[in-house]
């Protein structure tokens, strides 16, 4: 069943007021805040809905989160074990990806839920949607303008 978060909701609780006002403010400057503000609401989910029926089933991971995990699996350059135990047990990663419940529904992932989501993203190629989108957004973010790139690198 396909199962997303609606991240433009609020809270009536702050689901990380029990961080206190030094990290939270950490948080938001970091990668992580930068990440679930401008690049998590962009992630393609609803290219998604034709593998998932709408209300039969067992609902399936937030897909958000989930696409967000495989961004960040390649920015970290993270094994599939090393991106699971990061979803599961990493703060940062949760407020990255907005994972506000601490239960196993939201906060773990299996291996096979990860190349479960890996084989569809290539099955959609949408592979190139995502890094075309998250670059074009930093780009914005960071104010960096694309025209002008370095063409003797070496790399």
């Amino acid at each position: 069943m396909f199962h997303v978060k609606n991240h433009k909701q609020a809270h009536i609780f702050d689901p990380w007021g029990y961080l206190g006002p030094k990290r939270r403010k950490a948080l938001d400057q970091s990668w992580s805040g930068i990440f679930q503000k401008e690049i998590l609401p962009l992630l393609p989910v609803e290219d998604l809905r034709k593998h998932y029926h709408d209300f039969l089933g067992r609902p399936t991971k937030e897909l958000y989160s989930m696409i967000g995990l495989m961004i960040l699996q390649q920015m970290f350059d993270y094994t599939d074990k090393e991106a699971v135990e990061q979803f599961c047990f990493n703060l940062q990663w949760h407020y990255a990806l907005n994972i506000t419940d601490p239960g196993d529904n939201a906060s773990y992932v299996s291996e096979k839920s990860l190349w479960t989501m890996r084989d569809i993203l290539a099955t959609e190629g949408l592979q190139d949607k995502l890094f075309e989108n998250t670059l074009a957004r930093l780009a914005k973010v960071f104010d960096v303008d694309m025209k002008k790139q370095r063409l003797d690198s070496v790399h």
